[in-house]
């Protein structure tokens, strides 16, 4: 599990999310974790954690190793990304 957590507030209540597919420009993911998100959000108010990442290869759904390093590096890139999803859906 990889956790990126913005601003200094710990006490935040974590709630579960499934992206079934989300298209960035780093590809085509399947994202599973927990998210903190404050109405109205704020960059200092904004967590997540990614246990479970999926990438859509030329053969189907790839599980990737959320421990790696270099998935951790994607991770970053997709931090973003998938805020702004999952801001669209609170």
């Amino acid at each position: 599990m990889v956790m990126f957590r913005l601003g200094s507030k710990t006490s935040q209540h974590m709630e579960v999310f499934n992206i079934s597919r989300i298209t960035t420009a780093e590809g085509i993911f399947k994202i599973s974790g927990e998210a903190s998100i404050s109405k109205p959000s704020t960059t200092d108010d904004q967590s997540i954690s990614i246990t479970a990442l999926e990438i859509m290869s030329t053969d189907g759904w790839q599980a990737l190793d959320v421990s790696a390093d270099s998935v951790q590096a994607l991770i970053v890139k997709l931090n973003s990304p998938i805020l702004c999803h999952l801001k669209v859906e609170v």
